[in-house]
């Protein structure tokens, strides 16, 4: 890996051919869990910053359908950017409990993580 965290194809593919199937297991477990919590921040981050905008317009006071409407489209939009990686703090996160997971990677493997977590 170089100074800024970017991982160089040949150096990865190479990396890859060396780690086991149990460490193969585990780390893609990590990229879905560190994408998981990304969405979940952010559908944190949507509801919190809609908490601070009036709930009035000029058509009216808000109702309970458009409510319900904005906060799964704001779910969306979160698990939307996260599967994107735009961001990236799903990306620092792996890299940051990587060498964890590959530590004890049997345990890891065998680890459950649900295909999605909503806040």
């Amino acid at each position: 890996m170089d100074i800024n965290n970017k991982i160089n194809p040949s150096t990865l593919a190479a990396e890859a051919a060396k780690l086991t199937p149990d460490q193969k297991a585990a780390l893609e477990k990590l990229h879905t869990a560190a994408t998981q919590f990304e969405g979940v921040f952010l559908t944190m981050l949507f509801k919190a910053m809609h908490d601070t905008v009036p709930k009035s317009s000029i058509f009216g006071k808000e109702d309970n359908t458009e409510e319900t409407f904005s906060g799964m489209l704001d779910d969306q939009r979160a698990q939307t950017l996260a599967q994107s990686g735009s961001l990236g703090i799903a990306k620092v996160m792996e890299n940051q409990l990587r060498a964890s997971v590959l530590a004890d990677s049997h345990h890891e493997a065998n680890v459950h993580v649900d295909s999605e977590i909503k806040p």
